[in-house]
């Protein structure tokens, strides 16, 4: 087989479109519970994590932005010193992520509404990100193969923004939205595959990576939400 096609003009306009969709769909998601409470200083949270994790994870997003505007201008020094600053703020998305979570538990059954998307978050975002992070940086010298890496990890915390948009659907009952949230995110990564198909003529393997990571770990976070050691961790029973 011939070596996947490279345009690295194109691809990069392509990865910078998508990373402008990413960051505005995380932006408007956090608008009305927390940018407009914070900017009437009526924003509080017991949680000590919360604010750090909001802020790496839209730092996170906005380099993303930036790094394909310097491979547009060939500005390859700067390009690897943001990545390895990217680094940095993957780091600490996991392990303020998991804190927020951690930071809230245990809850009481009461007030279990929000277990089964922490699963998701804790065993398919979490992973998704910084996995998908770490294979990209291992193969930096495959373009093809980089981005498209890379892409995959700014993905997977969109769910996070989009659960917000799900859950302000009037009447949507929890055994609803989360089928419908994992199918918006279902046509996202096939987005990915189409867009390969129109601009290269073919898919590549690392967007069919992703594809097939995400149709795993839903299945495994709903199974792991079913286990007596998640009612342990999470409800200290």
């Amino acid at each position: 087989m011939t070596a996947y096609p490279v345009d690295v003009d194109r691809d990069a306009r392509f990865l910078r479109i998508v990373g402008w969709i990413l960051l505005a769909i995380t932006l408007t998601a956090f608008v009305p519970t927390y940018f407009i409470p914070m900017v009437q200083g009526e924003f509080a949270s017991d949680n000590i994590w919360m604010q750090p994790h909001t802020w790496v994870s839209f730092v996170f997003a906005a380099l993303f932005i930036a790094q394909p505007w310097l491979v547009l201008h060939r500005n390859w020094q700067w390009h690897r010193r943001i990545g390895w600053l990217v680094g940095a703020v993957v780091l600490g998305a996991a392990i303020t992520g998991i804190a927020v979570q951690l930071a809230v538990w245990p809850t009481v059954p009461e007030d279990d509404r929000n277990l089964l998307p922490a699963s998701f978050r804790l065993f398919q975002v979490l992973p998704t990100l910084v996995l998908f992070f770490l294979a990209g940086v291992a193969l930096r010298k495959r373009p093809d193969w980089h981005w498209r890496l890379m892409l995959q990890s700014a993905y997977a915390p969109v769910g996070i923004a989009l659960r917000r948009y799900v859950d302000m659907i009037p009447g949507l009952s929890p055994d609803t939205s989360g089928p419908l949230l994992s199918l918006t995110l279902l046509f996202g990564l096939i987005t990915f595959l189409v867009s390969d198909k129109i601009r290269h003529g073919r898919t590549h393997p690392a967007n069919w990576l992703g594809l097939v990571f995400f149709i795993l770990t839903v299945p495994l976070s709903l199974f792991i939400a079913s286990t007596d050691w998640y009612a342990r961790l999470t409800l200290g029973q």
